[in-house]
């Protein structure tokens, strides 16, 4: 019987279950780049290397649901596409009926041996440990992500493993058996019942051992025990329904597709079982049924579904989609434009590394406007929307910078050469913006969160402040993304005005401080936002350098015309530098 106790144990785990889950996709998320990316894609790089994948964790695990977890966090963090999930959990399908033909054959519960240490039960609480050990004591900042990664891990499954182990006085409550033996007779109540049993248990091979427990007593008949075996297949969906609460839309697609991959072969198979029972086909189908035909059925329907699946995985996709349609907000950071065959062909390859390059810059224009709207008071949502470009502009970065590594080992013109090693410079001015639009997020949170917030003239200058920054960035960008020749000529002076705002918004503070009219704690924060814009504003000046630098035409030394730009000697310099002056410092200063 459940108690109260039960019950807050079963929530505790649940909340243990849920954290877990966002601590692994976060730390994934830091973790991530082109090597697991790359490892990954070797892995799962063809349906069939997907369903091989799964079906052997799951195998080894003897946890359809751990499987389908983690590939719901790797999704989630953005490491693996929903395609590649999809086949996982298809194998995964097939690996959890391990378990049946292990209690079959056996007649344990795989508690024994080598199986005691390959149990989630087992080596979850060893992750924790040696996860927690690594964040806290490790001085190594790798070491201290592998650990929080190991730590989530570990969290995920004690939190799933306390709610089972909550919800196990059901496991040997003859209501159960009842309910199988009652119901199972009925297709459709077999199924729901099946389902239900399983959901609630939120374990598939338990739910699947209880029935085979139940054969024994020959109560069991083959056309009971189907429609209960075909629900169990639907009611295991339900821990993946759960790790997506709060996770992203590819993420709770792949849950999605987990339920959608059961409920359809569920359907497919009721219906070719019973038209073949009501030909007449068989004369086995009111005979009491054993272990080894639940097991044997059990694989056959997972085998059989995940076969004819394979060539509408593509459907399933589309599906998916169509079940959580995109609202527009959804990062593309795909980098498979950057494809290795092209490497011989350095015109190509430098074309594709563009279309990304595009790409990096866009999403990072957009992580500065949303850093600055949260600065100015914008919707708390921001900093999780920042968070997801930050992951995706490190792993576009990653795969373009290894890409064009690899691109500059071949033999390339000097026109080629320069382009290349430009490109580079952009993309690593990509990544250090983005780090200083965390900042910028992260002191917006705290004034918020502390009610640290600035005076009314500090808000007015920094809204002026940030409306000439994102010009400025959309202004590198779009340079970039069109190859703008003359880039330099509306960037740089258009620094130089942001950097001289930023001077005067910073004495016109001090003096504010000095007359108590601001805060220390609220000055301080307000000092390094106005540092971080600096730097921000630096790396876009540095982008306007590089384009200048890439399409140079003159017989300047790079650095001779490098230091003419920084200078502001350039042609129309002085033209567009009065013109920003006149739009943001000078009123300003009249104020």
């Amino acid at each position: 019987m459940i108690t109260i106790f039960d019950i807050v144990s079963m929530l505790g785990g649940l909340a243990l279950f849920l954290y877990g889950m966002h601590m692994l996709s976060a730390s994934l998320e830091k973790m991530s780049g082109s090597k697991l990316t790359k490892l990954l894609e070797k892995l799962t790089g063809s349906v069939w290397k997907s369903v091989a994948l799964g079906a052997g964790i799951t195998a080894l695990v003897q946890s359809s649901s751990a499987t389908t977890v983690i590939t719901v966090g790797l999704v989630n963090s953005g490491i693996l596409k929903l395609g590649q999930a999809i086949g996982i959990i298809m194998g995964s399908n097939i690996g959890t009926t391990v378990t049946s033909h292990l209690l079959r054959l056996t007649e344990i519960s795989g508690t024994s041996g080598l199986m005691q240490f390959l149990k989630p039960d087992f080596f979850a609480p060893v992750c924790a440990i040696i996860g927690a050990a690594l964040a806290m004591f490790s001085k190594k900042s790798k070491s201290r992500s592998i650990g929080e990664i190991l730590t989530g891990f570990g969290m995920l499954f004690i939190g799933m493993d306390l709610m089972e182990a909550s919800l196990s006085p059901l496991r040997e409550s003859p209501l159960l058996g009842e309910l199988f033996m009652k119901f199972g007779s009925n297709p459709i109540l077999g199924i729901l019942v099946g389902a239900g049993v399983t959901a609630v248990i939120q374990s598939s091979s338990a739910s699947v051992g209880i029935l085979q427990a139940l054969s024994v007593t020959g109560a069991i008949t083959w056309s009971s025990a189907i429609p209960i075996i075909l629900g169990q297949n639907i009611g295991t969906t339900i821990t993946a329904i759960l790790s997506v609460i709060g996770a992203s839309k590819n993420a709770r697609r792949t849950a999605i597709a987990h339920l959608y991959f059961n409920v359809i072969g569920t359907v497919v198979f009721t219906v070719a079982v019973f038209a073949i029972q009501a030909a007449g086909i068989g004369d086995f189908w009111d005979m009491p049924i054993d272990k080894s035909g639940i097991a044997n059925f059990h694989t056959i329907f997972n085998v059989t579904m995940t076969v004819l699946f394979l060539p509408f995985i593509g459907l399933l996709e589309k599906l998916c989609m169509k079940t959580i349609p995109s609202d527009g907000t959804e990062i593309d950071s795909d980098t498979s434009a950057l494809a290795p065959g092209l490497l011989s062909n350095p015109s190509a390859a430098i074309m594709q590394s563009e279309i990304i390059l595009k790409k990096l810059m866009d999403v990072t224009a957009d992580c500065v406007k949303c850093a600055l709207e949260r600065l100015n008071g914008g919707d708390p949502k921001l900093g999780e929307r920042i968070n997801e470009q930050n992951t995706a502009i490190v792993r576009m970065e990653d795969s373009l910078r290894l890409y064009l590594l690899q691109l500059s080992d071949g033999d390339l013109s000097d026109a080629q050469t320069k382009t290349v090693s430009e490109m580079l410079s952009r993309a690593d001015d990509c990544i250090h913006i983005t780090e200083h639009c965390l900042k910028i997020r992260d002191t917006a949170e705290d004034m918020s969160s502390n009610g640290k917030g600035l005076t009314k003239a500090g808000k007015h200058e920094i809204g002026i402040l940030s409306t000439a920054l994102l010009q400025l960035m959309n202004s590198a960008a779009e340079g970039s993304n069109e190859k703008d020749k003359r880039a330099d000529a509306k960037i740089e002076p258009l620094y130089f005005v942001v950097t001289e705002i930023t001077e005067l918004v910073r004495s016109r503070h001090m003096e504010r401080l000095k007359a108590g009219e601001c805060s220390y704690e609220a000055g301080s924060l307000f000092v390094g936002t106005l540092i971080d814009i600096e730097r921000i504003a630096k790396h876009c000046s540095s982008i306007g350098v590089s384009l200048a630098l890439q399409f140079k035409n003159n017989s300047l030394s790079e650095q001779e015309f490098a230091r003419r730009i920084h200078r502001g000697d350039t042609e129309h310099f002085m033209e567009h530098y009065i013109d920003y002056k006149n739009e943001y410092f000078s009123p300003l200063v009249a104020e």
